[in-house]
């Protein structure tokens, strides 16, 4: 389950409209003014994409995951929405290594799953393997969290999972 946007002081809403919130700030933010074709980077259950996907009809979108359960329950939730059935589709893949071809994708994108993988460079390379030349790609992980009183830097495991190889 991703995080989602809530801004200070902006009213209460509830967790899938902030979820929605922060796709679409995301995509702001990045200048993404047109989606065709689209590959979602450890995609869960593939909310990202069918967002994007409903936010322009025509568009296609493919996700990876190393997880067959999360595969299937995105593939089945996308057959029962009419707006992005035969659109989206997942598969089970590895991010390092994707199922998917040179510049094939106008925006690459991966949510809250480049801190578990374990070669970042090759990692960010096959995402700028799989988008087209003038596409984008969008990363938002998690890269700190908040230190506790006394402590100076992350812990040693957590600066390991952030190391970039």
């Amino acid at each position: 389950m991703h995080h989602g946007l809530y801004p200070p002081g902006a009213p209460k809403k509830k967790h899938a409209a902030a979820q929605a919130d922060m796709i679409d700030a995301l995509l702001s933010w990045a200048g993404v003014t047109r989606v065709t074709s689209m590959v979602d980077v450890g995609c869960g259950i593939g909310g990202s994409s069918r967002h994007v996907a409903r936010a322009w009809p025509g568009s296609k979108a493919i996700g990876f995951t190393l997880s067959p359960v999360q595969a299937a329950r995105a593939n089945a939730l996308t057959a029962a929405d009419p707006s992005v059935a035969g659109r989206c589709r997942y598969e089970v893949g590895d991010a390092l290594d994707m199922p998917f071809p040179d510049a094939g994708a106008d925006l690459a994108w991966s949510l809250e799953s480049g801190e578990h993988m374990p070669d970042k460079a090759r990692f960010v390379g096959e995402l700028a393997r799989v988008t087209r030349p003038g596409g984008t790609v969008i990363i938002a992980t998690w890269c700190h969290r908040d230190l506790e009183a006394g402590e100076a830097a992350l812990k040693p495991k957590e600066q390991k999972l952030l190391a970039v190889s």
